[in-house]
């Protein structure tokens, strides 16, 4: 009997002393993987290109390969996807290893998209955006903008800023959503600029213009706010307190541009095209000019090929680095309700170039 219960408690030793090993084995292995796992979901991504999720419901997965098993979970269009690596699989598809939110994993390239300048010559494209976008459900957050830029091949961003108000007291006004886009600029590296609603009737009043634009781009610009400001100077359809002084407005716009550049600050000028071919084009400036062609879809021409007055003026021409050529998109090629343009990148890429040498 003795010999019985001597070799159960032998035995019993002998079955905890395995087991024992068998939990610091297990804990070892789970100690592994967590560091592991720590090391990747915190992985560097300050080098990383910023990418954006461009379709929707994209798998995400631990390895490249599409498995159940290796799943993640779904990412939604519009978030963004930190890139770091390159991969193809056995069956030669591209894959990225990519850091979204706090998890690091891989997604099939053709998902993602991520914002390439353009330093070609001739026409790109270019976005102007304000609060309206968002008013109008154009866009829902900073990640739907970064959507629209890639899926619309858009170039350069400008963002309102504020300005003048159209009553008799004038008073200034910033954007409410100006934020939101800096922020997708900022992310995808997208060069920008501000643009303000010029409404001065007199000296003064620019003077308060400059002032306010000033300290307005000093609090708020951003490292990829590099394009020249843009002086909004339009007709408001009789409500505009500057709507009755076209033929002052020449010289009141003209003093504006001369007081920004004593501040060190470069401007163009946006107007409609009307407007700039009667009053403005005698000015020392380059303009961005609106005419809607209505043709719903991206010209291939430019400006001076429409039936519009200015295609005779060739002072006007020579100064027109910009047309806004819809405020509904284009068709299938820009299914957004957003102004779009046509600009001439030779001159806006001299204003990327003169950031990069300044660096």
């Amino acid at each position: 009997m003795n010999k019985i219960i001597e070799d159960i408690l032998r035995n019993k030793k002998k079955y905890i002393v395995i087991f024992l090993i068998i939990f610091i084995i297990i804990l070892a292995i789970i100690g592994i993987n967590s560091i592991i796992q720590y090391k990747i979901n915190n992985i560097d991504v300050s080098n990383a290109i910023h990418g954006v999720i461009i379709k929707e419901n994209v798998g995400f997965y631990r390895k490249p390969k599409i498995s159940r098993w290796k799943h993640i979970r779904d990412v939604e269009i519009g978030e963004n996807a930190y890139i770091v690596e390159t991969i193809k699989d056995e069956e030669n598809q591209e894959w990225y290893k990519v850091k979204i939110g706090d998890r690091v994993g891989y997604v099939l390239s053709q998902n993602v998209d991520y914002y390439e300048f353009s330093n070609q010559d001739g026409m790109v494209l270019m976005s102007d955006v304000s609060k309206f976008n968002i008013q109008f459900k154009h866009f829902n957050s900073s990640n739907d903008y970064e959507v629209f830029i890639l899926n619309s091949n858009i170039n350069y961003v400008y963002i309102r800023a504020g300005g003048r108000g159209y009553g008799e007291e004038g008073n200034f006004y910033t954007d409410t959503q100006y934020e939101l886009f800096i922020e997708a600029c900022e992310y995808l590296g997208v060069p920008y600029g501000f643009y303000y609603i010029d409404e001065a009737i007199n000296s003064e009043e620019i003077d308060e213009e400059v002032d306010f634009m000033e300290k307005f781009i000093k609090e708020n610009a951003t490292k990829m706010c590099i394009l020249p400001l843009v002086i909004d100077v339009e007709k408001h359809d009789g409500v505009g307190r500057a709507d009755e002084i076209w033929e002052e407005r020449a010289l009141l716009v003209s003093e504006l541009i001369s007081k920004f550049k004593n501040k060190n600050i470069d401007t163009i000028v946006y107007t409609n095209a009307n407007l700039a071919n009667e009053f403005l084009y005698s000015l020392d400036t380059k303009f961005w000019l609106a005419y809607y062609n209505l043709e719903d879809k991206i010209p291939n021409y430019w400006i001076d090929k429409t039936d519009l007055e200015i295609a005779g003026n060739i002072e006007l021409l020579n100064k027109t680095v910009g047309w806004q050529f819809t405020e509904t998109g284009a068709g299938s090629e820009i299914p957004y309700e957003v102004d779009v343009s046509l600009v001439k990148n030779e001159f806006f890429r001299e204003f990327v170039k003169i950031n990069q040498e300044e660096k």
